[in-house]
C-alpha cells in the first residue's frame, strides 16, 4: 500500500470559528463579497447598467423603462372575426362609406326596381319542389275598429243585439270577437243576416273568443252583427267587435 496524504474533519466549538469564501478556483483572490446584511455585494456603481443580449444584439430599453419591441406584420390575422363576441372600434371624426347600389330608404314604386332571379343561391333553378320564399305582411293598411257594447239586466233566455255597420265604400275584414258574462251565454255572428258563427260560454269558462283572422269581411254599409242570448239568470252581456276596414 502506497502512503497518501490523510485529512481530518473541521469542528467548531463557536459560531464563527470558521469562514468560507467562495473564490474563483483560477485565481483564488477573486473571492465573492457579501455586504453586511447578508446579499451579495455585486460592486456595482451609481449609474451603472447591464445589458441583456444574445452576444450580438442588445435588449432595448425605452426611457420609461418599458421594453423597446416592435412587431411589423403584413395582413395579421389570428383568426376570423365572430359577430357575436368580437367588435371593430372606428376612431376619428367621420366614417366614409362607399359601395355600389347602396339604398338605405324605402323603395318607390315609380324610381326603384327590383330584380327578381330564376335560379337559387346555389345555382338551382326555382320550381314546385324548389319554391321562391314568400313573406306574408301581418300589417294591412286600414282603419282599426275596436267596437264595444254592454247590454245591461237581460233575462233569462232573452237575446240583444250589438250591430256594427260597415262605413261606406269601405270593407271590414274581422279579427276576433270577445263575449263575456256571469254565467251561461250563446254568441251569433252574422253579417248582412247570414249566420257566421256561433259560440256557447259556461260556468266555468263565461267567456267566448272568436279568432276570424281577417277571413269574415263586411262589405260597404252591411251590418256585423253580435246576437247574444241569455242562458241563465238575469245578468249583464258584453260584447267586444275587433277589425280592420280598408
Amino acid at each position: 500500500m502506497a502512503d497518501y496524504d490523510s485529512s481530518l474533519p473541521i469542528r467548531t466549538e463557536t459560531a464563527g470559528d470558521v469562514d468560507i469564501f467562495v473564490s474563483d478556483a483560477t485565481t483564488p483572490s477573486q473571492k465573492l463579497k457579501v455586504n453586511v446584511d447578508g446579499s451579495i455585494n455585486t460592486d456595482l456603481v451609481t449609474g451603472a447598467k447591464v445589458i441583456v443580449t444574445d452576444g450580438t444584439d442588445n435588449l432595448a430599453v425605452n426611457g420609461d423603462g418599458s421594453v423597446n419591441a416592435v412587431v411589423t406584420a403584413t395582413d395579421l390575422d389570428v383568426r376570423d372575426l365572430a359577430f357575436a363576441t368580437d367588435k371593430v372600434d372606428v376612431t376619428g371624426s367621420s366614417v366614409t362609406v362607399s359601395a355600389t347600389d347602396l339604398d338605405i330608404r324605402d323603395l318607390s314604386a315609380s324610381t326603384d326596381s327590383v330584380k327578381v332571379h330564376l335560379n337559387d343561391e346555389s345555382g338551382n333553378p326555382y320550381s314546385p319542389t324548389n319554391p321562391l320564399s314568400v313573406v306574408q305582411v301581418s300589417d294591412q293598411a286600414g282603419d282599426e275598429i275596436c267596437e264595444y257594447n254592454e247590454s245591461v239586466a237581460v233575462a233569462k233566455n232573452a237575446s240583444v243585439n250589438h250591430d256594427y255597420t260597415v262605413t261606406a265604400a269601405k270593407t271590414f275584414l274581422g279579427e276576433m270577437i270577445w263575449v263575456s258574462g256571469s254565467g251561461k251565454l250563446r254568441a251569433e255572428i252574422l253579417v248582412n243576416g247570414v249566420t257566421k258563427f256561433v259560440g256557447f260560454s259556461s260556468t266555468a269558462n263565461p267567456n267566448i273568443e272568436i279568432p276570424l283572422h281577417k277571413i269574415m269581411k263586411g262589405l260597404t254599409t252591411e251590418v256585423v252583427r253580435i246576437t247574444l242570448t241569455n242562458l241563465d239568470q238575469e245578468q249583464d252581456l258584453y260584447s267586444t267587435l275587433l277589425g280592420l276596414e280598408v
